[in-house]
């Protein structure tokens, strides 16, 4: 009984953290830093090899948890992360055209 009350607490924190821009930004970082898009093999080197699988074991667990609590927030993450990265990468563009102008 208390297993189950544990991870519906845990659950609701999550949904609770989902709920906020800021929260879905710093999960959003926390999945990134799993490297859930490469392998982790590092060539000739078994520390970094288990160094990069340590981190995509705990990427890919914070990814189940999430896909529990709420299984279409990955991808409205995705699109605020993409939304973000491409105003700042026209921001970016602006700046150097008025430097270049100048």
């Amino acid at each position: 009984m208390q297993k189950k009350t544990a991870e519906k607490r845990n659950q609701a924190d999550l949904a609770t953290v989902l709920k906020l821009p800021q929260g879905r930004r710093l999960l959003w970082r926390l999945l990134q830093a799993g490297q859930l898009e490469s392998h982790g093999f590092v060539p000739s080197d078994p520390y970094a090899t288990a160094f990069h699988c340590g981190q995509k074991s705990i990427g890919l667990f914070l990814q189940s948890q999430i896909l529990e609590v709420s299984p279409l927030i990955l991808a409205q993450m995705r699109a605020e992360y993409l939304s973000e990265r491409n105003a700042r990468q026209q921001e970016i563009n602006q700046e150097n055209e008025e430097n270049n102008d100048a």
